[in-house]
């Protein structure tokens, strides 16, 4: 059985990525696989097409960088942001296919987190991969930045 994350930060429930609340948002669910990985099913809809029935890239890349900051908070209890991304489109994924999008750390160094993603498809295979790097950032500076409040979230 799954240990399901608890996505209950207290901000606002509008992320493109895992807000429930957002109605063109991927409405991401995350489960703990291991100590340092975390992943998240998901079904590819027409919307977030590319040429033809491919997924497009930049959605693949939100995807991505949703479960890997996820993979961040939860795992290693810090708050952040993106300030690096390296994508590897290895074979095509295509729209309307269920997907399993993975987040795992793969090392620390001083402020910097940085977390390895890869999306498969339904036949198991890995399509994209990211290595991304997050730079930890106080949770009252993001709150500052972005005009919110954590209510929910304590840091490590």
């Amino acid at each position: 059985m799954r240990e399901y994350i608890d996505k209950q930060l207290g901000v606002n429930d509008y992320c493109f990525g895992c807000g429930e609340s957002n109605p063109i948002g991927a409405k991401l669910n995350f489960y703990k696989i291991s100590e340092n990985s975390i992943g998240a099913d998901f079904t590819i809809p027409i919307t977030y097409g590319g040429w033809g029935k491919i997924a497009h890239g930049g959605l693949q890349t939100v995807l991505l960088d949703e479960v890997c900051g996820w993979t961040m908070i939860t795992l290693l209890e810090k708050t952040g942001l993106t300030v690096n991304v390296n994508i590897n489109f290895l074979k095509p994924l295509y729209i309307e296919d269920s997907i399993e999008i993975v987040g795992e750390i793969q090392k620390v160094e001083g402020r910097d987190m940085f977390i390895q993603g890869y999306i498969k498809d339904s036949s198991g295979d890995i399509c994209t991969k990211g290595l991304f790097t997050f730079r930890e950032v106080k949770k009252e500076r993001i709150e500052a930045l972005a005009d919110i409040k954590f209510s929910n979230y304590h840091e490590k």
